[in-house]
């Protein structure tokens, strides 16, 4: 004849608390003395209550205690995922900023060579400039010896007048557009630095 346990009942059983085991093994040895001819039922009865009684105060604390393990065991796989989360995000906070990093790197050494060739071309144009007005026009040597040669002071005072106001003139105009064009190439240079750094930076992306 086979019991009706249900299924699953060597792991429900092995589950149990050892409290509740025993106390199944007490009702059985219980029962067996029930069955022996020299039992008094009486006192059998009087026993069983008080045996059921204190059984039933084992498994209740039994419970109790195989309760606060499994809180205590969920704690502790709670606080490990934590940990094990925080400790995953700080490395990928780690690695970002190293990327971070190098980013700034990269955009620091374009930037540099950006400066550097720009600097180059106004060290170039300064350069053009200085040898456009370095070199003195040359003129035909004139014989102060030959009376024709002469020229009156106020012819002399008159064309070198004209010539320094001719030569302000072209040195204000030069100036002028060099100075344009610098600007104009500053503007350009500061305009890609800043759509570089727009189109490589995190405030782009936040955009």
């Amino acid at each position: 004849m086979a019991l009706n346990v249900g299924q699953d009942f060597k792991k429900r059983w092995l589950d149990a608390p050892n409290a509740v085991r025993q106390s199944f093994f007490d009702d059985l040895n219980r029962i067996c003395d029930l069955l022996q001819p020299s039992t008094s039922i009486e006192k059998w009865i009087d026993n069983d209550r008080r045996a059921l009684q204190v059984a039933q105060l084992q498994v209740d604390q039994a419970y109790a205690d195989l309760k606060a393990q499994l809180i205590e065991e969920a704690r502790i796989r709670k606080q490990l995922a934590l940990e094990k989360s925080l400790a995953d995000k700080r490395a990928k906070q780690q690695a970002y900023n190293l990327q971070l990093q190098q980013d700034e790197l990269q955009q620091f050494y374009a930037q540099t060579q950006s400066l550097n060739a720009l600097r180059q071309v106004i060290d170039d144009e300064i350069a053009q400039q200085s040898q456009r007005y370095s070199k003195n026009p040359e003129y035909p040597a004139i014989d102060f010896s030959n009376p024709r040669s002469r020229i009156q002071d106020d012819e002399i005072l008159s064309e070198l007048e004209s010539v320094r106001l001719r030569l302000e003139l072209e040195a204000e105009t030069s100036i002028e557009e060099a100075v344009n064009a610098f600007r104009n190439k500053l503007k350009a240079a500061a305009k890609d630095e800043i759509d570089y750094i727009l189109e490589n930076s995190n405030f782009s992306a936040e955009i």
